[in-house]
């Protein structure tokens, strides 16, 4: 079934801000829109037999399903069998796509009752090619998922009685869980030069928790396929700089007081950066700050030659007790991405402060 260019330009706009979007688009057709929907009805009155702005959409969307809120593990392979057996495996690779799958791709299902045709917990290549990034060419594999999630909403007026809608009507709010099918977009990025390999998971709303299940998922699709991933690298130790060095913006921090306390601080409304909170710089000054155990950084970026900016964010969720004890943290979030070059930027950022393991002597 044709997927809708309705559905295409709400998927942009669900996974891009507006202006983003809108920029984009500018660039093979000029739109004023100052709305959302105003935006939408200039692009379906125009899109038709405009054979540029469909390659646009569908650029974006390709981009859309790798970019947003990521949760990401990074492997180094330095095994040269492994690596020629990971570089073989991903050139020779032959997708034998599913329908429902390839005929919306690169955007997700239209009909979501199609989704429980598919099977949960397996993993559905789309896509396998090269794609250069930041100077760096890279395997990649595109592949998706379903995944049932519960959402919360308000019940709906026609499902209560006549008491209930009596209550309702005196600013009660009866909620409601409901399971709905999702879809997920993963991508493996393999570097040989830099014996480099990322798995990147879509978060779409999960929880943290959640997406270390499909990061296991994508872990054991590459081992069915003879390929050994290691050990992911272990970015706690990349805490602790990450908030000292002076570019970017701190958003969240964790940290264990003097006195044994572990206190998370999320930004507040209206702050930019918690090194300039009173409070924080307070605590920290007293020396009430023992030692960090998470942290979360935002850079902002200027796009091309124009005046938009658009933000990256990367976050390492540690726990306290990874300061006292030797398990690692081993995947974390790159967050409102919308360029594969600032998702690498975070990733790269974070390795530069983490030690990376060195080749086998021969």
């Amino acid at each position: 079934m044709p997927t809708s260019y309705q559905h295409k330009i709400d998927t942009l706009l669900s996974r891009y801000s507006f202006n983003f979007a809108k920029s984009q688009i500018n660039e093979v057709m000029s739109l004023k829109s100052r709305s959302k929907e105003v935006f939408k009805q200039d692009i379906l009155s125009a899109v038709s037999g405009n054979q540029k702005l469909q390659e646009k959409i569908n650029t974006l969307g390709l981009l859309a399903l790798q970019l947003d809120t990521r949760q990401v593990e990074v492997f180094f392979i330095r095994d040269e069998m492994m690596k020629q057996n990971l570089t073989s495996f991903l050139n020779t690779f032959r997708i034998s796509p599913e329908k429902i799958i390839s005929d919306a791709f690169p955007f997700p299902v239209e009909d979501v009752g199609l989704l429980s045709l598919l099977k949960r917990g397996k993993l559905y290549p789309a896509l396998s090619d090269e794609v250069d990034i930041r100077n760096e060419r890279f395997h990649r594999l595109v592949a998706c998922t379903v995944v049932d999630r519960d959402i919360e909403e308000p019940v709906p007026v026609d499902h209560l009685s006549n008491e209930g809608r009596k209550l309702q009507s005196a600013d009660t709010v009866y909620m409601m869980k409901r399971t709905i099918r999702t879809q997920l977009f993963h991508v493996i990025y393999w570097q040989p030069e830099t014996s480099k390999l990322i798995l990147s998971v879509d978060r779409n709303s999960l929880s943290i928790m959640a997406s270390q299940d499909q990061l296991f998922m994508l872990r054991t699709f590459l081992m069915q396929h003879g390929i050994d991933c290691g050990q992911a690298t272990n970015v706690f130790s990349a805490i602790e700089p990450l908030y000292n060095a002076p570019d970017g913006f701190i958003t969240k921090l964790g940290h264990v007081t003097t006195n044994g306390n572990p206190v998370r601080i999320p930004l507040k409304s209206k702050e930019e950066c918690l090194k300039k909170d009173h409070y924080h710089r307070a605590g920290e000054s007293g020396g009430f700050v023992h030692a960090k155990f998470m942290v979360a950084k935002k850079w902002k970026f200027k796009v091309d030659s124009s005046i938009s900016t658009v933000d990256v964010e990367v976050g390492l969720m540690g726990q306290p007790k990874m300061l006292d004890t030797a398990q690692p943290l081993s995947d974390f979030t790159v967050s409102d991405v919308k360029r594969l070059e600032d998702f690498c930027f975070a990733i790269d950022k974070v390795l530069s402060y983490t030690p990376q393991p060195q080749p086998k002597a021969s």
